[in-house]
């Protein structure tokens, strides 16, 4: 269960795009919340005075954040307004904070610092073990509605076998038990490569054939995970995707589905591009506008 949420807000309404559903799961656990800003060190051709300059903005920013949310939950609201390397700080702010989950954007625009999408989450991916939830925000600039209650009916779960894969599974029901949520577990599988060439006799029936045993073994897979589940609870559905892309067939899954989030580990090793299914998890990222929970386990082999 979360007891502290961490929030990094960079000025923008889209960043703050991610507070309605941090509030939902403080209402929801009792958790503290904590907004973090970073002023960047002073950037090229800058005046003189524009670091105090932007201390003062964002410390004027974060009272009003702070205040503003406080109307929305009874629990415990504090802000950090820190200098320096964005990704560094997070990380830091998180250990310090003991943050059991980070809301974040998938991208902001605000004055003082980079763009979330990219460097920022990219990095503080790489570097954390904190599950991450990652919100895409509103196309419109109008600031989001504080008391909104998202609502998650069905999860998506993507699995491919590994050990690394099942480990998003927890925090996949911890999050999705918050709000009665079912949860739909998928494993791709690819087309076969050719085995031979074109030309050799049968090289369509032996693919096809690789492919049926494929496929017949990742509904077994899935159907032994799917019990475990169930035998807690849960309500649990599967099904076997074929696709030539891991990271376009979980779209195209979670769309005809009807899910209202996915849960995904990833390797961190790189950040997001080094992601569970090859290049999947930033595949899945950049093309969903569903929210997407991203867990970088430690100790586990890919």
């Amino acid at each position: 269960m979360y007891d502290s949420i961490m929030v990094p807000l960079d000025g923008s309404t889209f960043a703050e795009s991610a507070l309605p559903l941090a509030l939902a799961l403080a209402r929801r656990t009792g958790a503290r919340l904590h907004l973090v800003t970073v002023v960047e060190p002073m950037p090229p051709l800058a005046y003189e005075d524009w670091e105090a300059d932007a201390s003062e903005w964002v410390r004027e920013y974060l009272d009003n954040t702070v205040e503003r949310v406080s109307a929305h939950h009874d629990g415990e609201v504090t802000m950090a307004l820190e200098r320096g390397d964005v990704v560094d700080i997070l990380e830091a702010q998180a250990v310090e904070r003991k943050a059991d989950v980070v809301v974040m954007a998938t991208h902001g625009r605000g004055m003082f610092s980079r763009m979330w999408l990219g460097s920022v989450a990219d990095g503080f991916l790489h570097r954390t073990d904190r599950p991450i939830i990652m919100v895409r925000p509103e196309e419109d600039r109008e600031p989001p509605a504080l008391d909104r209650e998202p609502s998650f009916r069905r999860l998506l779960v993507p699995l491919d076998g590994s050990d690394l894969s099942e480990s998003a599974l927890e925090h996949a029901t911890e999050f999705g038990e918050l709000f009665d949520a079912s949860y739909h577990l998928v494993r791709m599988v690819a087309y076969p490569h050719d085995l031979a060439s074109p030309y050799v006799p049968h090289t369509t029936q032996m693919n096809q054939s690789i492919l049926r045993e494929a496929t017949k073994s990742a509904e077994e897979y899935l159907k032994v995970r799917a019990e475990r589940m169930r035998h807690r609870g849960l309500q649990v559905t599967t099904s076997v995707t074929v696709d030539a892309q891991a990271g376009h067939g979980i779209l195209v899954e979670a769309e005809s589905t009807e899910c209202d989030a996915i849960a995904m580990a990833t390797h961190g090793r790189t950040g997001v591009s080094r992601a569970i299914l090859g290049s999947a998890a930033d595949k899945v990222l950049r093309g969903t506008h569903l929210p997407l929970l991203l867990y970088r386990p430690t100790g586990i082999p890919g």
